[in-house]
C-alpha cells in the first residue's frame, strides 16, 4: 500500500512497517550537507545553479532545496532555523566566497580575516565584540571560541548560563509560519527546532551568539560541572526547562499538528570509546529535565520528540528512553558499543533510530562506491525491520566527500526501497 512521506514517517515512529524506509537529507540540523558538496550534487543532478544558502555558519551546511530533495528521495522537511549559532538572522542574504564557490550567508553576518588565511565571525555580527567563531586557514567550518573569564564559584549566578535559553519572539513565529506555508503541501513530515532547548549542548556552551557570555563557558568545565557544581547546574536546568516549556506552548498554539517532530536537544554524551558521563549521573541530573519536556509534549501535543547524541551511548540509551524521547540521532555505529544488530535487538521497539545508515568517518568519504552501497544495504536490512527507522548518514555529510559516493548511497536506498 502506497504511503505519503508523512504517513511513512508516522508509521516508522509507530514502529510499524512502512511501505518504504523513510529517508532524510536536510530534514533536521544534524542531517545536513556541506555547502561545497551540495553545490557539486546540484551540478551532478543537472539542477539549476543556485548559490548554496548557509543554514548555520558554524557547520557551513546549506539548505537542501526542494528540487534536490526530490533527487535524493527525502521524506522529511525541516523548518529551517530563524537564527544560527552566532545569532545571525536567516531572512536576508549576501554573497561570500567559500573555498572558491559563492555561497549566501546572513546579511547581518560579519566575517573578517584572522591575518593567517582564516576567518572570524562575531555574535550577531557585532565586530565591537570579541569574535565568537574561527575558521582556520583551509578549514571548512567555524570553531566556537571561549571568551568569558574563568568561572568563579564564589560569585556564581545560574542566570549567567540561563541566558542561553531565550523566549521565542513573534518575529520567529512569523518566520516559521512563512516557511511552513511554502512546504506543507509537499506531504513530507515536518521537523522544527525553535531554539536552544539543550542541557549544556557543546555547540552552545561558549555562548557564541552572546555578546558578553558569563558563567561556565569552557566545554571541559561544563562537562565536569554536574560533579563539581551540581546545585548550580540543576538551577540552570530548572530555569531553562521552564523557558523551554513556555516556548513549546507558543509553538503548539501557533502550529499545532502541522508540525510532526520537535527537535529537543543536541547535547552529546558519547565519545568514540563510550559515554563521557557516568550513566547514573546522567539519570540523576539530566534525565528528569528531559522527562519534564517530553512529558509536556506527549501530554499536550501530537508531536514526536527527537534527541541528537553522538558517540558510544549504549549504556545511556535506557535513560533516554525512560526520559521520553521518541527518536535518537545520529546512531554512531562506529563508536564503541554501537553495533547495529545489538542496538536494534535491544532497543528497536522502544526508540526510533534516525541515522546510522553509513559511516561518515571512513566509508562515505574514503571508501569506494561499491563499499558504500554494501554498507547502506546492510544497515537498511538491520534497522528497517518492523519500522522504527529513518535512513540518514551518521551526522552531516562533510566537505570533500566524493559525489559518486553520495550518489551510490542514494541509489542503494532506492534499490532497497524498490525505487530502481
Amino acid at each position: 500500500m502506497f504511503m505519503t512521506s508523512k504517513e511513512r514517517v508516522q508509521a516508522a515512529f509507530a514502529h510499524k512497517q512502512p511501505d518504504k524506509v523513510p529517508v532524510d537529507f536536510g530534514g533536521m540540523s544534524c542531517s545536513m550537507i556541506n555547502a561545497a558538496v551540495l553545490n557539486e550534487l546540484r551540478y551532478y543532478y543537472g539542477l539549476e545553479y543556485r548559490p548554496p544558502k548557509i543554514n548555520d555558519m558554524s557547520t557551513m551546511t546549506a539548505y537542501v532545496e526542494p528540487d534536490l530533495e526530490e533527487c535524493l528521495g527525502c521524506d522529511l522537511q525541516q523548518l529551517y532555523n530563524y537564527g544560527d549559532t552566532y545569532g545571525h538572522i536567516n531572512t536576508d542574504w549576501k554573497e561570500w566566497t567559500y573555498h572558491g564557490i559563492t555561497v549566501l550567508i546572513p546579511e547581518n553576518a560579519s566575517v573578517t580575516s584572522d591575518g593567517q588565511g582564516g576567518y572570524y565571525v562575531y555574535p550577531e555580527g557585532d565586530t565591537s565584540c570579541a569574535p565568537s567563531g574561527h575558521m582556520p586557514a583551509n578549514g571548512y567550518y567555524f570553531d566556537n571560541l571561549t571568551r568569558s573569564p574563568e568561572f568563579d564559584e564564589d560569585h556564581a549566578d545560574p542566570a549567567d548560563n540561563v541566558e542561553d535559553y531565550m523566549l521565542v519572539t513573534d518575529e520567529q513565529i512569523a518566520y516559521h509560519k512563512r516557511v511552513l506555508e511554502n512546504v506543507k503541501n509537499g506531504m513530507r513530515a515536518i521537523q522544527v527546532a525553535p531554539g536552544y532547548f539543550g542541557l549544556g549542548d557543546a555547540n552552545n556552551i561558549p555562548g557564541p551568539n552572546l555578546k558578553n557570555p558569563k558563567g561556565i563557558r569552557s566545554i571541559e568545565e561544563w562537562y565536569t560541572a554536574p560533579l563539581l557544581y551540581p546545585e548550580y547546574v540543576e538551577e540552570v536546568f530548572e530555569r531553562g526547562t521552564d523557558i523551554v516549556i513556555q516556548n513549546l506552548k507558543k509553538y503548539w498554539d501557533a502550529f499545532g499538528s502541522d508540525i510532526d517532530i520537535m527537535f529537543i536537544c543536541g547535547t552529546d554524551f558519547g565519545t568514540q570509546r563510550g559515554p563521557m558521563i557516568n550513566p547514573e549521573t546522567f539519570k540523576e541530573i539530566y534525565m528528569p529535565y528531559y522527562k519534564k519536556m517530553n512529558d509536556w509534549i506527549h501530554e499536550n501535543t501530537t508531536w514526536k520528540t527527537l534527541k541528537h547524541c553522538c558517540g558510544g551511548i549504549f549504556p545511556i540509551l535506557p535513560y533516554l528512553i525512560e526520559g521520553g524521547f521518541d527518536a535518537i540521532n545520529p546512531v554512531q555505529c562506529s563508536a564503541e558499543g554501537m553495533d547495529p544488530k545489538k542496538l536494534k535487538e535491544t532497543y528497536g521497539k522502544d526508540i526510533l533510530f534516525w541515522g546510522g545508515g553509513v559511516d561518515t568517518q571512513n566509508v562515505l568519504p574514503f571508501g569506494k562506491p561499491e563499499e558504500v552501497r554494501e554498507q547502506v544495504l546492510e544497515r537498511l536490512d538491520i534497522f528497517s525491520k518492523d519500522g522504527g527507522y529513518i535512513f540518514n548518514t551518521i551526522h552531516n555529510i562533510q566537505a570533500n566527500v566524493p559525489v559518486e559516493n553520495i550518489v551510490a548511497m542514494v541509489e542503494a536506498v532506492k534499490e532497497f526501497n524498490g525505487d530502481k
